[in-house]
């Protein structure tokens, strides 16, 4: 079983609406996915999936909604990919989860402000002891090429001794379909613009090729 794990500092960076694309994603390929929603306060991906369910949208996937991050880790029974959606704003468990996971991935908005809030993240999982190839930026509400190239060249900057963060070549746009589709229970590789679908998509294929790899 290989598990992955969406974190962050702040909300509203698109970190469970990329996780329930990595698991339609995976759904639609045959592989049996399941998610971990540790999101105590608002249940993003169970009352996504709840109206997705109810719509007849397929494909779906089980979600088991915990309340701690043991129960996280250990909720998932035989299946192939595990993914854990772990609260806003990250705390002490956000460590035990990133130790005991094989991909942790930090959604972040291009602003310097949410670009600080994940190094800060990144630095102390690294001081915790949580490899650095483990983790992975995934820029996120991305309005311009130019805005895009500005962020990864901030992070760019940033002192991590002899490695420098991984961040994905694509990201997700701050584009009106995306929402829209979230709003319909479809995930953001389900839109009705087959561009927005294919940049989602060039984000999820990253991030499986680089957790399977």
């Amino acid at each position: 079983m290989n598990k992955i794990a969406f974190i962050s500092q702040s909300g509203n960076v698109m970190k469970s609406s990329i996780a329930c694309a990595m698991a339609v994603e995976c759904a639609n390929n045959g592989l049996d996915v399941a998610v971990a929603d540790l999101d105590k306060e608002h249940r993003t991906i169970s009352q996504w999936l709840k109206t997705r369910i109810e719509n007849e949208i397929d494909p779906t996937f089980h979600v088991y909604c915990v309340d701690s991050a043991k129960d996280a880790l250990n909720c998932f029974s035989d299946e192939s990919l595990a993914i854990i959606d772990a609260p806003s704003r990250a705390t002490s468990a956000t460590a035990l989860i990133a130790k005991n996971v094989d991909l942790i991935v930090l959604p972040t908005p291009p602003s310097k402000k949410d670009i600080d809030l994940s190094l800060g993240t990144l630095y102390q999982l690294i001081n915790d002891g949580v490899p650095m190839n483990r983790l992975v930026l995934v820029l996120t509400r991305v309005g311009t090429a130019a805005e895009l190239n500005q962020a990864l060249d901030y992070i760019g900057m940033a002192n991590f001794g002899d490695t420098s963060p991984h961040v994905l070549s694509s990201a997700i746009w701050e584009r009106v379909g995306y929402r829209g589709a979230i709003n319909d229970s479809y995930s953001i590789t389900e839109t009705s613009f087959q561009t927005l679908n294919d940049s989602a998509k060039a984000v999820i294929h990253q991030l499986l090729s680089k957790l399977l790899r």
